[in-house]
């Protein structure tokens, strides 16, 4: 049975002497993972669709569970993202986050879609990756049932003061008082993470938090999946060193 579907390459291995295995992201199909044959021959037909970031619709041939990429009709390569390290890794630290925290063969198409948006906005725009990141991962945090609470601000009418925790067993911020399990967060790692969820935020609050936003997120995300997320520690490396 052949089937098709759009979807993005998140991981490609080499598998045998010319195939490869590769972890697809579908909207409708999930996180999967399927063969492509011959692709590391020379002048392979299929060689771009086993490239990674390559949104494509893909023609698979499913028989026990198993699936095998028998066509595909690239829709974007993103090709972009080759050209500039700090963002390819913005790139790969997205992708590495849908392999942790996507269930096999279910569906997850809010964060497919929030995902393309963050492929969009690294490789088309000259908008802060580290911006483009945090929003992502909000969004996927949320979709997988991990969600950040932001709501501090208007709980305490707009007084935030100079203290902050964050409580990583709750995803909540809270003052000192309130705090049950919770780490100190800095006031401006609050405001990045509301600008980048679209909510209110104050301009003047947010130097230095984007940097802390990601050792936040990192921490949060290695904790609710007990995995490390080394593409997204190089991402912040490479960020922190950026004048």
């Amino acid at each position: 049975m052949e089937i098709k579907t759009n979807a993005i390459v998140l991981k490609s291995i080499d598998y045998k002497d010319n195939d490869k295995l590769l972890t697809l992201f579908s909207p409708t199909l999930g996180k999967i993972t399927a063969g492509i044959r011959g692709v590391k021959k020379p002048k392979a037909k299929l060689a771009f669709a086993a490239q990674p970031f390559c949104f494509s619709e893909y023609v698979l041939a499913e028989k026990a569970g198993r699936y095998t990429v028998v066509g595909a009709y690239m829709h974007e390569s993103f090709y972009a993202l080759r050209t500039d390290v700090e963002r390819f890794y913005a790139a790969c630290a997205a992708a590495e986050t849908c392999d942790r925290i996507l269930v096999e063969n279910e569906e997850w198409e809010g964060t497919f879609v929030s995902f393309i948006e963050c492929l969009k906005t690294l490789s088309f725009t000259e908008s802060d990756p580290a911006e483009a990141l945090v929003s992502f991962f909000l969004s996927a945090l949320h979709e997988s049932g991990y969600p950040i609470d932001l709501g501090y601000l208007e709980e305490c009418d707009g007084e935030i003061g100079e203290r902050l925790y964050f409580d990583f067993a709750d995803g909540k911020f809270s003052s000192q008082e309130r705090c049950v399990q919770g780490e100190r967060a800095s006031v401006c790692t609050y405001h990045i993470l509301r600008k980048c969820a679209g909510l209110d935020f104050d301009e003047t609050a947010l130097s230095g938090g984007r940097k802390r936003a990601l050792r936040l997120l990192k921490a949060y995300l290695t904790q609710k999946t007990e995995t490390n997320f080394e593409n997204l520690g190089e991402f912040i490396r490479l960020y922190e060193e950026t004048p």
